[in-house]
C-alpha cells in the first residue's frame, strides 16, 4: 500500500510538472501571437501611410508643376515633323521565277541601311 501511494504520489507530481511546462509554453506562444499581429498592424499603417504619399506625390497638376520647372519641354512645332516623300522607297520584289522557284535576294542590291532623319532648310520652312 505504501509502494502504491508513493507511485500515485509521483505520478502526480510529474503530471503537475507536465502542466506548468505546457501552461508556460502556451502564455509564451500567446505572448508571440500577440506581438506578431501588432507588427501586422503597424505594417499595415506604413503600408496605408506609403500609399497615400504616393498618391500625393503623383497628382497630375504637381507633375506638371515640377515639369516644368525642371524640364525644357516645348510643344513640337508641325515643320519639325518631315513628310512622307522623305521616307525612302521600297525596292520592288522581282516577280517568280518562270520555272516557278521562289525568288531569292541573291541578285537585289544590299537593303539600304537606316541612317538619322535629317531635315534640310526647306523642310523646316
Amino acid at each position: 500500500m505504501r509502494r502504491a501511494t508513493i507511485l500515485w504520489f509521483l505520478i502526480a507530481t510529474c503530471l503537475g510538472v507536465a502542466l506548468f511546462l505546457v501552461k508556460h509554453e502556451v502564455q509564451r506562444r500567446e505572448e508571440q501571437l500577440a506581438g506578431l499581429h501588432r507588427q501586422i498592424l503597424a505594417s499595415q499603417e506604413a503600408i496605408h501611410v506609403l500609399e497615400a504619399e504616393w498618391s500625393y506625390l503623383n497628382r497630375p497638376d504637381r507633375i506638371e508643376a515640377l515639369v516644368r520647372r525642371h524640364l525644357n519641354l516645348v510643344p513640337m512645332d508641325t515643320r519639325r515633323i518631315g513628310s512622307v516623300e522623305m521616307l525612302p522607297m521600297r525596292l520592288p520584289m522581282p516577280d517568280a521565277a518562270e520555272d516557278g522557284v521562289a525568288p531569292t535576294l541573291a541578285g537585289l542590291p544590299p537593303l539600304p541601311v537606316g541612317r538619322p532623319l535629317v531635315l534640310t532648310r526647306e523642310a523646316r520652312r
